[in-house]
């Protein structure tokens, strides 16, 4: 193999896929029986519409380049991470064929692995984007994105005791715990509430290493995972409970293959706890909330991991409160804007595509925003005080808290 060939290995080991796109166009725009133009990728809809911002055009790349015909630069790189990774291209695709076995084959593309593995040759030929290097760099000595002490992370805790060994380990993250302390301090209470054995295990937890991987630093994000699971390991737990979709789409998906499967761990986004304990009558929901809320579904939650069901169940299942749907629920929801790296090298771009959903909340009618993700209320949160909007964020589990005596 030449050097040429080597630069490209990670996106060389998807060949397959690349080559398989038949270049229908859905991943671009889709349209419901010929007439209803139905909006698919973020980017492309905030770009000014470039072939190479949507997933077909971008496949043509990564073709061009495997054949010969093109080389990486800063500019393709710049187009490559403008991507929240959401997965939506994949969804609606239809349009592949798999050249071994002469067939068309529905969503055979894995366009969201592709993209993250031309990532990681981006970022081994130095062609990064700078401000996730420098998030690297703190991740690498603090052991989170936010440029701060790692010993910070429970600063919120106060004097809460944990055991040193339980069943159930809840994996903090990064971002409530630095940015959103009294989403965690909720989180906790929902537990205690729920009669839940866990326990936390700083200080070994770190992060969970999913910016890293979604901008290809794969080094440091398997670095990460082996901390986390020898802390898990250590602790004698066998459930681990996350409540960040990123985190938990790293742990349940990302760690068995940076870890050759060598990761024992049951992996449990919380509101699928909570859910089960509603439907075995392990819990009530007592207080009364007159709201109108609709569920924002988390592309790592969703998409990346079939969890659609739980949160919804959860807030039906709140007395008083009116649950109403977006127009793209599930599969076809609409990206908060905010994965992929996208947030902390392109905020404006980031910020734009979230005040879509707050336009499409405003359209519904309903007072609050629930979701179950903090990145994605965060960049909710930037869109609604960009549009001065009137819709409020909240947490499923804000809500499980206030409902639950």
């Amino acid at each position: 193999m030449s050097e040429d060939n080597d630069k490209y290995n990670n996106i060389r080991k998807l060949e397959d896929m690349i080559r398989s796109c038949s270049g229908v166009g859905d991943c671009r725009e889709a349209y419901m029986y010929s007439v209803n133009r139905i909006k698919v990728c973020p980017i492309y809809e905030h770009s000014p519409k470039f072939e190479a911002y949507s997933a077909r055009g971008r496949l043509r790349i990564l073709l061009g380049i495997l054949e010969g015909n093109l080389e990486a630069s800063k500019k393709m790189a710049e187009v490559f991470y403008q991507c929240t990774t959401c997965g939506n291209c994949h969804t609606i695709c239809h349009g592949t064929y798999h050249n071994s076995i002469d067939l068309y084959i529905q969503n055979y593309i894995d366009h969201v692995k592709v993209w993250e593995a031309f990532r990681a040759d981006l970022f081994d030929m130095g062609l990064a984007i700078p401000r996730h290097l420098e998030i690297l760099n703190s991740m690498k000595e603090n052991y989170n994105p936010y440029f701060e002490k790692h010993e910070d992370r429970v600063k919120w805790l106060e004097d809460r005791k944990f055991p040193e060994k339980a069943e159930n380990i809840f994996f903090m993250g990064c971002t409530e715990p630095y940015r959103m302390p009294n989403l965690i301090k909720t989180i906790i209470e929902v537990l205690d509430k729920t009669n839940i054995n866990f326990t936390i295990i700083h200080p070994n937890e770190v992060c969970c290493g999913s910016i890293a991987l979604r901008v290809g630093d794969l080094s440091t994000a398997k670095e990460l995972a082996e901390k986390n699971t020898d802390a898990f390991k250590n602790s004698g737990a066998i459930r681990v409970l996350v409540h960040c979709a990123g985190c938990y789409k790293t742990l349940k998906i990302n760690y068995p293959e940076l870890l050759d499967n060598d990761f024992p761990f049951e992996v449990v986004h919380i509101s699928e706890l909570i859910n089960n304990l509603l439907k075995e009558g392990k819990i009530t929901f007592t207080k009364e909330i007159e709201n109108k809320v609709a569920y924002h579904d988390p592309c790592h939650l969703g998409r990346a991991d079939k969890v659609y069901d739980a949160p919804r169940n959860i807030l039906k299942a709140i007395p008083g409160l009116e649950f109403i749907e977006f127009e793209r629920i599930r599969e076809n929801a609409w990206c908060c804007g905010a994965g992929g790296g996208l947030k902390s090298a392109f905020n404006d771009l980031a910020i734009e595509i979230a005040e879509d959903r707050i336009k499409e909340a405003e359209k519904i009618g309903v007072d609050f925003i629930a979701s179950a993700c903090p990145f994605c209320e965060r960049n909710l949160s930037d869109a609604i005080e960009k549009s001065k909007s009137n819709i409020k964020i909240i947490d499923v589990l804000e809500v499980v808290n206030q409902s639950l005596e």
